[in-house]
């Protein structure tokens, strides 16, 4: 029986939930890696966008698109693997596999958000296929290879979940240094309250209420 979108949705947050807890998990036909993309990556670069200066993240964003970068390579490379022809190893398979072109991601993009789709349509050209190499996939618990398919999908999922975490991190700290007022606007306020002090004085000093 299919699932519904918010069936595999729901599956994916529970399944996201047990990874970042280092709990035991399968991945199978399933697996939508451009909806996994799109609920990590999707927030954190709307949340990004609304920074004074969202470039101000470009370290962390950068961290997050080559984690993506390594997730569609070894996408790649498990897709490559399951094509293989008699006359090849499944290894030389997926080192001669071709991989998507990786966006380039520009300021513009970290400004406005759309960054976060451009790694998600990025991912979808291996989407559909790596769900079908880890529906036919042996599970871990049967497979005699010591790394199968789930597994090396997930150790590649972690490598995004700590970068999509330093840009979680990072996102409040540079909006808390934006609230800070700037060496001009100090000099200003500091200038008024010693004019306001001056003619609080000169004011007492004539009888009058300050």
């Amino acid at each position: 029986m299919s699932r519904t979108k918010r069936q595999v949705a729901a599956q994916q947050t529970e399944q996201r939930d047990r990874r970042r807890k280092w709990l035991p998990i399968t991945y199978d036909g399933t697996f939508d890696l451009v909806l996994e993309i799109h609920q990590i990556v999707g927030p954190l670069a709307a949340e990004a966008s609304r920074l004074k200066q969202p470039v101000a993240v470009r370290r962390r964003v950068d961290e997050v698109v080559d984690a993506v970068s390594e997730i569609v390579h070894v996408a790649a490379g498990l897709i490559a693997e399951s094509r293989a022809n008699p006359a090849q190893t499944r290894r030389a398979a997926a080192d001669l596999a071709a991989r998507p072109r990786l966006p380039q991601i520009s300021d513009k993009m970290i400004e406005s958000g759309i960054w976060a789709m451009a790694l998600t349509e990025y991912a979808a050209q291996v989407s559909a296929d790596l769900a079908s190499v880890l529906g036919r996939a042996i599970p871990p618990g049967e497979c005699r290879n010591p790394l199968p398919a789930s597994a090396r999908i997930e150790r590649v999922l972690r490598g995004l979940d700590s970068a999509a975490l330093g840009l979680a991190q990072r996102i409040p700290r540079v909006r808390e240094r934006e609230s800070l007022p700037t060496v001009e606007q100090f000099n200003a306020e500091q200038a008024a309250q010693r004019d306001a002090d001056r003619a609080a004085r000169a004011l007492a000093k004539l009888g009058a209420p300050a």
